[in-house]
């Protein structure tokens, strides 16, 4: 089966799809914490003053941890030094709290950025939590791992599954095109171009939309006009 290699599949282009999604990540875990915290005003006095008290040191190390990611020092956000604690202690000793969790990607991501692939698709599908853009982050994040590892049937499904699980609709776009660029390296034209016109359909002016579009004009280039 003939294969096309999409548009801008690079690991720069991965890095600034990451950062995107770094950044409304971020963003979406600032409310979704605080829902947890009303949910968990609703239990036992005791069971909301263990959580709340974990849940408040977790997320105040994750943000230290964090800026060292930010900033592209990968292997201190992991290990941590004398002023803060490395993301892998973090996961190791809050993993069960929302930031915890968040902690899984951050340390996915680490890894990843390091080369270090099965450390970070263990990372990954470590994640436990009830954030539905946080899960979806970890689905795209494995993803990513198996499509490095070359097991591109199982990453194209997993972007799938990335997508359909985000309730953030640039992530939905994101996602959606990241797995039409997958299934487009395997050869699956049919596939790719159903989800490109799918993510352009249901997402306009997001930059998903925009990639697919281009993924489709780059494919009427190469393969003749593809039809709306």
């Amino acid at each position: 089966m003939e294969q096309y290699p999409p548009v801008e599949t690079d690991k720069e282009a991965e890095k600034i799809d990451r950062l995107l999604e770094f950044f409304i990540l971020h963003k979406n875990l600032i409310i979704a914490v605080t829902i947890v915290v009303i949910a968990i005003a609703g239990s036992l006095v005791y069971m909301k003053q263990q959580s709340l008290s974990a849940e408040n040191k977790a997320n105040s190390l994750v943000s230290s941890a964090s800026a060292s990611a930010q900033i592209g020092n990968w292997q201190l956000a992991i290990d941590g030094d004398a002023s803060f604690k490395g993301l892998r202690e973090i996961v190791k000793e809050y993993g069960s709290t929302p930031s915890g969790n968040f902690a899984k990607i951050l340390l996915g991501d680490s890894y990843l950025a390091l080369g270090e692939i099965d450390s970070a698709l263990e990372s990954y599908r470590s994640y436990s939590g009830k954030i539905p853009d946080l899960a979806a982050s970890a689905h795209a994040g494995a993803a990513l791992c198996l499509s490095r590892k070359k097991e591109l049937p199982e990453a194209a499904q997993l972007y799938e599954k990335a997508s359909e699980t985000a309730t953030n609709q640039a992530l939905k776009a994101l996602y959606l095109s990241d797995a039409a660029d997958t299934w487009l390296s395997l050869g699956e034209l049919d596939k790719a171009v159903t989800r490109y016109k799918e993510v352009i359909k249901k997402y306009p002016g997001l930059a998903g939309a925009a990639k697919s579009e281009e993924s489709l004009l780059a494919l009427a280039g190469k393969t003749g006009n593809i039809s709306e």
